[in-house]
Order: C-alpha cells, then structure tokens, then sequence
C-alpha cells in the first residue's frame, strides 16, 4: 500500500542536503530535525553529524567536502542513471525517460542533468501518477542509494549518514510495496524497463 503522495513533500527538504552548498542549506535544518527525530529518532546522530557539519564549517569548506564525497575522485556518484547502469546504453533510455518526467512536471533542474539525485527528489513530490512514483522510488531509487552507501569506505562522512536516512525514510513511506528492485545483473539490466508500462514507447 503507498504512500500518501501529499506527504512526499519532505523529499524537496532532502534535496537541499544533497545539493552544492549554498548559503540556503542552514535554512533547513530546523525541518530536517522535525522530519528525522519525529520518524527515525534512532538515526538522529547522523543528521547531527550534518548539522555540525553545514553550522561549523565555512561555505567554502562545506564545498570543497561536498565536491571531493561527490565530484573530483568522487567517492560515489549522484547521477542515479549512472549508478545504476554506469556507461550501459540504457542509462540514456533512463536519462531520456527522467528528462520526459522533468519536463511534464515543470521540474527545474538548473545546471544538473535529470536524474541528478537532488533534481529526482524534487520531481518525487510533483509526479501526479502515484503508481510510477511508488515504481521509480522502490525499484529504481532505492537500490541506487543502496550502491551509493556501498561505496563509503569512510563512517564518517557526512554525506554516508543522510544517505542512509534518505533509504530509510522510503522504505517507511513505501512499505510492503508489490514492485520490484532493480537488479544489478547484466543480463537483468536491459529488462528493467519493462516493468514501466509509462516509459516503454520514450527514447
């Protein structure tokens, strides 16, 4: 059964955490707080760890951090086509397919391409078909945060910790859900759109 889509809201919070850091970001941290310790208090000290983070360092700190975890020598990637299907040709079937959604939604995703984690977050809370939403999130969202988590080799990375409590908070709005993983065997990865009756016929 799937989550009330009016209560998606939350993930335009989450964006902000896993966008390049503005002077915009220590806005959010008193919705962070209410979202994470009223649903995962358990988790609670990750976010602080961010929190401390975004408050005690320099914005330029913050983004010289931001871009060694994400960009140069990345530690992992927020491209979630990239990380599902790295250089495979469907990862331009995925890209043309978010890009679709993107626009239908009015969604901007300024300089960053389409399936740019914090631009697919954003699009979660404006998708108007709840079955694609509950779809893309289980099957598609969820295991790339999955693999992107797998790649920290460091605990205490900042970045490691939300995203830990991004995968948790889906799995709590989507619980039980009938979809599918996506599976990152070669001979699965070309089927995975099949169980996307809405993509089939966008390339």
């Amino acid at each position: 059964m799937g989550c009330d889509m009016e209560k998606l809201i939350h993930y335009n919070a989450f964006a902000e955490i896993f966008k390049y850091p503005s002077t915009e970001r220590e806005n959010f941290v008193g919705e962070w707080r209410k979202m994470i310790w009223d649903r995962l208090p358990e988790l609670g000290d990750k976010l602080e760890m961010f929190v401390t983070h975004v408050q005690g360092k320099t914005l330029a700190e913050q983004q010289e951090y931001y871009i060694s975890t994400f960009d140069v020598q990345a530690i992992c990637f927020l491209d979630i086509g990239y990380v599902l299907y790295g250089e495979d040709y469907n990862r331009g079937v995925f890209l043309a397919n978010i890009k679709a959604e993107q626009e239908g939604a009015n969604n901007d995703c300024g300089s960053e391409l389409p399936d740019h984690l914090p631009n697919v977050l954003t699009l979660l809370t404006k998708m108007k078909d709840k079955s694609l939403t509950e779809e893309l999130i289980v099957s598609m969202i969820e295991p790339a945060l999955e693999k992107m988590i797998e790649a920290f080799r460091n605990d205490e990375n900042v970045y490691k910790g939300m995203l830990e409590i991004l995968l948790r908070i889906m799995q709590i709005d989507f619980p039980g859900s009938k979809f599918e993983k996506f599976s990152f065997s070669s001979q699965e990865k070309a089927k995975s759109f099949e169980c996307f009756p809405q993509w089939r016929n966008i390339k």
